[in-house]
């Protein structure tokens, strides 16, 4: 009996895995952002609304978009290279 409940924990975990990462970025910022929202509402405990911001920033990494790719921002000088003044 214990067994199989751990094995349909398992398996319903792996499917939740599965279904959040494949799904588009978009949907899952607006997934993580709904959970994050009803996880904060008073009387819910102050560990599930962690877990939704650190749900939130994830769904947030993982749009990309040209803010955070290397062609968008100036290159970075090595610490020796200070212009003289």
């Amino acid at each position: 009996m214990l067994e199989g409940l751990l094995v349909g924990a398992i398996v319903t975990a792996a499917t939740a895995y599965a279904v959040w990462a494949l799904l588009p970025a978009s949907l899952r910022l607006r997934a993580a952002r709904r959970f994050g929202a009803w996880a904060r509402r008073p009387g819910r405990p102050t560990w599930l609304g962690r877990a939704a911001s650190g749900m939130e920033r994830a769904a947030l990494a993982r749009l990309g978009g040209c803010s955070d790719c290397g062609a968008a921002q100036p290159p970075r000088t090595p610490p020796g290279d200070d212009p003289p003044r």
